[in-house]
């Protein structure tokens, strides 16, 4: 029996606390790489010539280590797209892009491990700057992608709202920071989805203990990798009381929000949501967000405090859209926002339009807008 199978086996049969004890102490990465291809019925899918929405242009599929790639295969299966699948983690991975023939490559970048999240930094930048190739998301929009001190630099250079954080890379500072710093506050490290990094502090000397253990031994995010361990600066949040979350996202031009629901201190990876129809002023707040980052494909999760103030928390070019797919309901009918220049008003439209994590209303957007041609001129 294969080893991979066979640890599946005793993994189902094992307790939750015994996993989480083993995983802190062994690394599981190569079985994690198995398990993410067996999810993954597409995986051996790596092109499609067919082209029944006349795309002008030929996609190329970067593929994720942990598949989340696999949503951009299902949409342009679905709409009929033609594409290639491209791996770009070979060492001659620029031979891959030159050979392709795409027109676009669609990325995904992967938070799996903070190495492979560099290497799509680091390989997207070669690929725009360098070789004068199309990606989308577009690079800076990756850029600022699950790296939470870039987020927070961003929203403070453009003077949008957002909880205050303060960002560390010298122990002594962050050490007399928290002897003065007001309690609770909000520790996260760099590189976390759904609240993975995040710990809320409620004692000074909790906050201290976890300093040091940033600067010095490093802090590895629940579930990932024990190698992965983040040291070498620290950020904090403040801790904001009875906040209401919502997750607003702009896909090209349509627009789209839901509240996010608390559970146990966290709405991030929650999976709690409920259908509010976003007020108007979170729907501009959006707008004004991805207007100033020239952002199409965005999610802004904002908190509305209890006084009334909109604050931007976490900025991600790519989420999960699967618990729930839809990302907005009005009258429990989905659909999405888009916004009327000439008269400033925003109008529901009822639809599918947030299938496949999103990705099919990434394509169409490209495809009917004719992005690649702002390129070509």
């Amino acid at each position: 029996m294969n080893k991979h199978k066979l640890v599946r086996i005793i993994a189902k049969h094992t307790p939750v606390w015994l996993r989480r004890f083993l995983r802190r102490n062994i690394s599981m990465m190569d079985y994690d790489l198995w398990l993410y291809e067996q999810q993954n019925p597409y995986a051996s899918i790596t092109e499609d010539q067919n082209n029944d929405y006349n795309s002008p242009y030929l996609f190329g599929i970067v593929k994720e280590f942990a598949h989340d790639h696999k949503s951009y295969i299902i949409a342009c299966q679905e709409l009929g797209v033609p594409f290639k699948v491209l791996d770009i983690s070979g060492s001659n991975w620029i031979d891959v892009i030159k050979d392709s023939q795409c027109d676009i490559y669609l990325i995904w970048p992967s938070v799996a491990m903070t190495i492979w999240n560099e290497m799509f930094d680091d390989r997207v930048r070669v690929m725009v700057e360098e070789m004068g190739k199309v990606v989308y998301p577009t690079m800076k929009e990756i850029w600022i992608y699950e790296n939470k001190r870039r987020a927070r630099d961003w929203l403070i250079a453009n003077d949008i709202p957002h909880p205050e954080t303060w960002v560390f890379y010298n122990m002594d500072d962050a050490l007399a920071f928290a002897d003065k710093r007001e309690m609770p506050i909000v520790f996260k490290t760099n590189l976390g989805a759904s609240a993975s990094g995040v710990k809320i502090l409620r004692d000074r000397a909790s906050l201290r203990k976890t300093i040091r253990r940033a600067f010095q031994k490093g802090v590895v995010p629940t579930h990932k990798d024990k190698r992965d361990v983040q040291w070498g600066s620290v950020l904090l949040q403040e801790y904001l009381h009875d906040v209401r979350e919502w997750r607003m996202v702009r896909i090209g031009d349509s627009y789209f929000g839901y509240r996010k629901e608390i559970v146990s201190d966290f709405h991030s990876g929650s999976h709690g949501w409920s259908w509010d129809d976003p007020p108007k002023t979170l729907l501009n707040l959006l707008r004004d967000v991805t207007e100033k980052g020239s952002f199409t494909s965005m999610d802004v999760d904002i908190f509305e405090t209890t006084d009334g103030r909109l604050l931007v928390n976490e900025l991600q070019t790519v989420f999960g859209a699967t618990t729930p797919v839809d990302q907005l309901r009005v009258n429990d009918k989905p659909g999405r926002y888009i916004y009327k220049e000439n008269s400033e008003e925003w109008i529901f439209e009822d639809g599918d339009f947030s299938p496949n994590a999103c990705a099919n209303e990434r394509i169409k957007y490209l495809i009917e807008t004719r992005f690649l041609e702002r390129f070509r001129r």
